[in-house]
């Protein structure tokens, strides 16, 4: 059967192609976040401090203030791995739906982050939608490592892969 020969398998392809440009996107974010310094505790809070400043969602501001700018050596760590492991993740088809959830919920976090900015709303609006397709599209089982995961196991009891 040919790569393209069906609609679905045009539809799964495509997912898969949308998977791995996330990925990237992600992957590159990390390498420019790790270049510009932003993992380091300092980095990370000076750069968190320009949304506290300006977003127009009053409790984000809160809690950026008082829980994630006191704690800028455990958040810069997280987000370092949490955009790391999604990125690969996604570039590699493992585990895509619970990495397509966390991009979604990292891109929600960044739509409210940025609200007081001049940075587009619909640039994370769509990435959060695109993100959710792949998560729900399962699309790491083409072209992906969770392929060799359904093959094992096809109906998991968590949709994880």
């Amino acid at each position: 059967m040919s790569l393209w020969s069906t609609r679905e398998r045009r539809t799964e392809l495509m997912m898969a192609c949308l998977r791995i440009v996330m990925g990237v996107v992600f992957l590159s974010v990390w390498g420019y976040n790790l270049q510009k310094g932003y993992y380091s505790p300092h980095g990370w809070a000076h750069f968190v401090d320009h949304y506290a400043r300006t977003t127009t969602f009053g409790p984000y501001r809160s809690f950026l203030d008082s829980v994630m700018i006191p704690n800028a050596a455990i958040a810069a760590r997280g987000q370092f791995l949490m955009e790391l492991v999604v990125g690969s993740c996604l570039v590699l088809g493992l585990l895509t739906p619970v990495v397509g959830l966390l991009g979604t919920a990292f891109q929600l976090n960044l739509l409210i982050a940025t609200s007081g900015t001049s940075d587009w709303p619909g640039t994370y609006i769509i990435m959060a939608a695109l993100l959710l397709g792949i998560a729900l599209s399962q699309s790491g089982r083409t072209i992906g490592l969770d392929a060799l995961l359904a093959r094992r196991r096809p109906k998991p009891r968590l949709p994880v892969y």
